[in-house]
């Protein structure tokens, strides 16, 4: 199950009690640092609190460290080259302490740091064997689509009328609305499938149309007809991080939820759909309990249907402004879910409605654009706007949009498998090795997906020497702002110096991004734990205190 959520970053440590302090002398500064040494503790965790130490101590040393005298000018080069070869040997040291804890023993981790400078490699452990990247694969996609399709494209969805309207108002014909991978209508964007709906209808009011005879037709051609890419898991495909992939889409094909207590304990629940409509049903198995026990509410949803079970238990309000619990469930056949938003916005205006809504497949008829003219349309974000949501937010149905439109885009054919040809396209042109990567979708949901973290690296570093490094970095989730990283590593030197992707699912949490040292230097850094049996913030927190590291580097 991938979990791309926010979650708390783990300040709660219990510190154990300081027996006595060792001498070491700072990287930063010629004076002496002393650093507690403490007792009842594994060794990792010394060398974690002695390193965070360190850190906090030498931030204070340097700002009253004494001037030194510059050396000799023949020997400045040869002491430069002395002091950086330290410095890295010392960010070697402390990286490998890290990841001597107990808790990773049994796991598979991964690591690269380059020199965005110059591809100088600082770091490596395992970093050209094979992981699943989970969400870190969303930089391949973004980093393709971004080089193919450019920072300004973006995606038109049009509706055309295929007929004529009568004096009276009554439009003889057929609708058409006609898809082409449009992810954008969700909130993330600020819009929906309403309010977009709610323009074309006033676009019908200025057309004179008060009744249509005919039908409403769906056309979904511009994707091929497979939902899921390899490898997804069946149980996930009822959560929102698993809405079916279409090139009709609204409200990220997923139907939300709000479930609130009833007026007493034993009463159900009160069940509200945000997009009120006849085709999602809901059956209520919700509970309400009493106000001092906790929510726990499970949906599920039969494959190739759309009635969903809610079941489990919600407590009391207590507070009159409790908020209600909210939970999104996917919908099968999003293109049928458009049409049924669509006719219900007709009934909304008044608009009489006498006909089938058909998906293109259904209709079983060529459709002659060149005959027919737009009505109305939507027009999507730039592009730019896109890979922001999908890499700071880790935006899985996008990431798969943007996939099956490279390969219609490119080849015709609107697949993951045409998708997966040219992102792979673009790694070879940029001299990453693809002999050994296995890609299989756009988001990296499937467990079939493989690459290095050497491989994410030099994708990184092809990206910042590139025309569009500034776009492609300021697309990023950063510390303490919306996104996967607002919870983490806030307070710490690493808060304004890092911009990454974070990728997890269970067993497997990944991290890959950009981070700026004290010298203002640009590395690119990709940490991948596989396998590990401990909790998710255990892993994180490692990765955490790994960019507090490289947030402190500094080769002076």
């Amino acid at each position: 199950m991938l979990l791309e959520e926010e979650r708390t970053y783990n300040h709660n440590v219990s510190f154990p009690k300081m027996q006595h302090c060792i001498y070491r002398e700072s990287m930063y500064s010629p004076h002496e640092v002393w650093i507690p040494v403490f007792t009842g503790m594994t060794n990792s965790m010394g060398v974690v609190l002695c390193l965070i130490t360190l850190l906090f101590a030498t931030h204070t040393f340097a700002q009253h460290a004494p001037t030194l005298q510059p050396p000799k000018p023949d020997s400045t080069i040869k002491v430069e080259r002395k002091v950086q070869r330290s410095a890295i040997k010392e960010l070697q040291a402390d990286v490998e302490g890290l990841l001597k804890s107990r808790d990773f023993t049994n796991a598979h981790i991964g690591i690269s740091i380059i020199s965005a400078d110059n591809g100088e490699s600082l770091y490596r452990e395992n970093d050209k064997k094979n992981f699943i990247p989970a969400s870190t694969l969303k930089l391949f996609t973004t980093a393709a689509a971004l080089d193919f399709l450019g920072k300004d494209f973006r995606y038109y969805t049009r509706v055309y009328l295929d007929g004529t309207t009568s004096a009276n108002g009554e439009f003889n014909g057929n609708i058409i609305i006609r898809g082409v991978g449009d992810p954008t209508w969700n909130s993330y964007f600020n819009t929906d499938a309403e309010e977009i709906f709610e323009r074309w209808m006033l676009k019908f009011d200025s057309l004179g149309i008060s009744s249509i005879k005919g039908n409403i037709i769906g056309d979904d051609s511009y994707f091929d007809n497979q939902r899921y890419a390899a490898g997804w898991m069946w149980d996930d495909m009822m959560y929102p991080y698993s809405a079916q992939v279409n090139a009709l889409t609204a409200d990220d094909n997923c139907a939300d939820i709000s479930v609130m207590p009833g007026m007493i304990a034993g009463e159900p629940a009160k069940i509200v759909v945000k997009q009120e409509n006849r085709y999602v049903r809901i059956i209520n198995n919700v509970t309400t309990i009493n106000s001092n026990e906790t929510t726990d509410i499970t949906p599920y949803r039969d494959p190739n249907s759309n009635v969903i079970e809610l079941r489990g238990r919600i407590p009391l309000a207590g507070k009159a402004d409790r908020a209600p619990f909210q939970l999104s469930v996917t919908v099968d056949n999003p293109t049928q879910y458009v049409l049924h938003l669509f006719k219900q916005a007709l009934e909304n205006h008044k608009i009489r409605f006498r006909g089938a809504a058909l998906s293109v497949d259904d209709w079983n008829e060529r459709i002659n654009y060149t005959q027919l003219e737009p009505v109305c349309q939507y027009v999507s974000p730039p592009l730019l706007n896109i890979i922001s949501v999908i890499n700071k937010h880790s935006h899985n149905l996008c990431a798969e949009s943007l996939l099956k439109t490279l390969g219609k885009e490119y080849s015709g054919t609107g697949s993951f498998t045409k998708g997966v040809e040219y992102v792979t396209k673009f790694l070879t042109k940029y001299g990453i090795q693809t002999e050994d990567i296995s890609l299989v979708d756009g988001s990296g949901l499937s467990r079939l997906n493989y690459c290095t973290p050497y491989q994410q690296t030099q994708l990184l570093w092809a990206m910042h020497r590139g025309d569009c490094h500034n776009e492609f970095a300021s697309s990023l989730a950063v510390p303490g702002e919306p996104g996967t990283l607002r919870n983490r590593a806030i307070g710490t030197l690493a808060e304004k110096r890092i911009k990454a992707k974070t990728g997890s699912m269970n067993g497997v949490c990944t991290m890959a991004g950009y981070a700026t040292t004290r010298d203002n230097e640009t590395l690119c850094f990709s940490v991948m734990i596989n396998n590990f049996t401990v909790p998710e913030s255990v892993a994180r927190n490692l990765q955490d205190l790994i960019c507090m590291r490289l947030a402190s580097f500094s080769r002076k």
